[in-house]
């Protein structure tokens, strides 16, 4: 704890000085970050870096279903009404996450009975409800969440099983309750899955010729240094080639993907990840500015990523702040090496 202060000292003090420029600040696209609530309220440090280096909020966890709807007949927006305040209160864009997914689903929906009117009549009232909740507050949702398989497949869940047609219905439920927000499909792990990456298109083309509004395409980006750059980049340009807008929608870098127990994160594997960094960084400058939504990280510092705590990953460095939360070289790089292309 006492070392997280002396960085937050350090950060402080460089920016009294104007040592160190914000990240925000060197894009002219939206940079943001998935955020704890309670993390913001317990953890000085965190909650500096949220509000001084990002301009867009992403709600981790405290949007989805099993959060806000533990309970047939109950929601609770709690959580994710306090992080939209620290939105507000900071003139930052909040961003939605996520309407329909097969995972974090609350028991009493696994465990619901009935026919395809039964179940379509309750995930239009969960739709609906969570989007007039925030209609007019947040720019924009990920609407349907992971449906595909990497063989292109839609996912099996309860969804695909018993409401046909679901993610467009879940699209025109969406705009039916908020018409202004933008509303994406998100999805991981295109790069290298030829198949999912059709399937999504030809979704993507099946919506528009049914005049379903579909407006954006978020791409994870859950990737690692090793990852295929050119991969990468074809999965880009054939998302942007749809016309939609396009959000690296929760990026990080793994640079022990393997989860290996001797790893040791010495400069090479820091290096390579500013290399990649600035790869994604180079990519995204390049789609259509019209078709920029924005960067958003999967969280602020190592120890708060998701690596770490879901799947147990206790050696993984994938963001741009360490474990004291101080900036990393990719930080650096991007902040003040870098030519902004505002």
């Amino acid at each position: 704890m006492k070392t997280i202060f002396i960085c937050l000292f350090i950060l402080l003090t460089q920016r009294s000085f104007g040592q160190s420029p914000l990240l925000k600040d060197q894009f002219s696209f939206p940079l943001g970050a998935s955020m704890n609530p309670r993390l913001l309220q317990e953890n000085e440090a965190y909650r500096h870096l949220a509000t001084t280096e990002f301009n867009s909020v992403t709600a981790e966890n405290h949007m989805k279903m099993m959060m806000v709807h533990p309970e047939a007949n109950r929601f609770d927006f709690s959580k994710g009404d306090e992080l939209l305040q620290f939105a507000k209160s900071n003139q930052k864009r909040m961003h939605g996450h996520t309407l329909v997914w097969h995972n974090q689903v609350p028991k009493w929906m696994n465990e619901f009975s009935g026919d395809a009117q039964a179940w379509e009549a309750l995930l239009k009232n969960h739709v609906q409800e969570v989007a007039k909740h925030y209609q007019g507050q947040v720019s924009g949702w990920d609407v349907v969440n992971e449906a595909f398989l990497d063989d292109g497949s839609l996912r099996p869940s309860i969804w695909v099983k018993n409401i046909p047609d679901y993610i467009a219905k879940s699209f025109q439920w969406a705009h039916e309750a908020d018409p202004n927000a933008i509303l994406f499909y998100n999805d991981y792990g295109q790069d290298g899955k030829p198949q999912k990456m059709k399937a999504i298109l030809d979704m993507v083309q099946d919506l528009q010729a049914r005049h379903i509004p579909i407006h954006g395409l978020g791409l994870q980006m859950h990737i690692n240094i090793s990852s295929n750059n050119a991969e990468i980049q074809r999965v880009i340009q054939q998302s942007s080639s749809t016309g939609l807008i396009i959000h690296f929608s929760e990026l990080d870098i793994a640079v022990n993907p393997k989860n290996d127990s001797t790893f040791v994160y010495n400069e090479t594997a820091k290096e390579a990840q500013k290399q990649k960094f600035k790869f994604i960084f180079d990519a995204y400058a390049g789609i259509p500015k019209p078709q920029q939504y924005g960067i958003t990280f999967w969280n602020i510092g190592d120890r708060d990523s998701w690596l770490r705590g879901y799947f147990k990953r206790p050696k993984e460095y994938p963001l741009l702040f360490d474990d004291a939360y101080a900036p990393k070289p990719a930080y650096f790089y991007l902040t003040n090496t870098r030519k902004n292309e505002k």
